[in-house]
């Protein structure tokens, strides 16, 4: 009986990380520091994690291979924020910012901010776009349904766009109601924006019109307060999937203005990124606090690319 034991423990501890649909398992990530920002899934079940390192890991879910992709430095990258899987331009987004000043530096990187594109297939860098203005902090992105691209300045009161073809990203809307801290951004079903404030907690939704051009914005009311919100992702119709660094992974259900916020995981340390596919939600965990205070408790490793069901 005891040989049988030890030989079932052996094979449940060859199980590959992403074992069936049904139980997926997570995945570790290599490097003690990585600090893991944001994760972007894109076609069959490929992920993508940016690191604060400066490091772009590609990650199989089906297997749980992991590679690193990018190196820290590559086509001027530097520390990385927001990363997004980009089809429709064949594309990976990227936040890249300077924090050099703060005891955070990447050789090979660009001084300054900036939004920064890899092809999805080669990862031959592409595009390089300089967030205009001082003291800008380039935080996620999202893409509409013509291709253009979004970013969040975490800085500055303003959500800045490309469109295909410009040399340069433009101020798209910027209003004192965000105030500083936007983060997460993602379109909903209904063709809006929406975003989140990673310092009050607060989630908006900024109509766009029909030439494209942005609208009013509106506070919408959740159903419990969101604790430090981060990366945010569209699922399907008007749901979104949310990293709250405040230790949750939540699902938001947005019905007008009004938000019905169900909380999936719990207990976390910082999680800051979040994606989903096939009813799957996979999350990273930054612990980015002892990056930039080394009083402050060391990152529990190995960073890990965790699972959790929908429901």
């Amino acid at each position: 009986m005891r040989q049988f034991l030890v030989m079932v423990l052996a094979s449940l501890a060859a199980v590959p990380a992403y074992a069936t649909e049904d139980a997926p398992r997570p995945i570790d990530l290599p490097g003690d520091r990585l600090f893991p920002e944001s994760v972007a899934i894109g076609a069959h079940g490929t992920a993508y994690v940016s690191g604060m390192s400066g490091d772009i890991l590609r990650v199989n879910l089906a297997t749980g291979e992991v590679e690193s992709w990018i190196a820290p430095g590559t086509y001027g990258a530097g520390a990385l924020f927001g990363v997004l899987a980009d089809a429709r331009n064949g594309l990976l987004w990227t936040c890249t910012n300077d924090f050099s000043a703060r005891g955070v530096s990447v050789a090979g990187a660009d001084a300054g901010t900036w939004l920064k594109a890899f092809d999805l297939a080669t990862g031959e860098g592409r595009i390089s776009l300089p967030l205009p203005g001082e003291g800008a902090i380039c935080n996620d992105i999202a893409v509409d349904a013509q291709g253009a691209v979004y970013v969040a300045d975490t800085a500055n009161p303003r959500i800045l766009r490309w469109e295909a073809g410009s040399d340069a990203l433009e101020v798209w809307k910027e209003d004192a109601v965000f105030g500083g801290g936007l983060d997460g951004l993602a379109f909903g079903a209904d063709g809006h924006l929406y975003i989140n404030n990673v310092r009050t907690g607060a989630l908006y939704r900024v109509d766009v019109n029909a030439d494209s051009e942005a609208g009013d914005i509106t506070t919408l009311q959740t159903s419990r307060p969101l604790t430090s919100p981060d990366g945010m992702r569209p699922m399907s119709g008007m749901s979104f999937v949310l990293a709250e660094g405040g230790g949750k992974i939540s699902r938001l259900d947005v019905n007008g203005d009004s938000v019905e916020v169900t909380t999936l995981a719990e207990g976390l340390t910082q999680p800051t990124g979040v994606d989903v596919i096939d009813g799957t939600l996979w999350y990273v965990e930054g612990q980015l606090s002892p990056l930039f205070n080394p009083n402050m408790p060391q990152p529990s490793l190995p960073f890990k690319l965790a699972p959790v069901k929908n429901r």
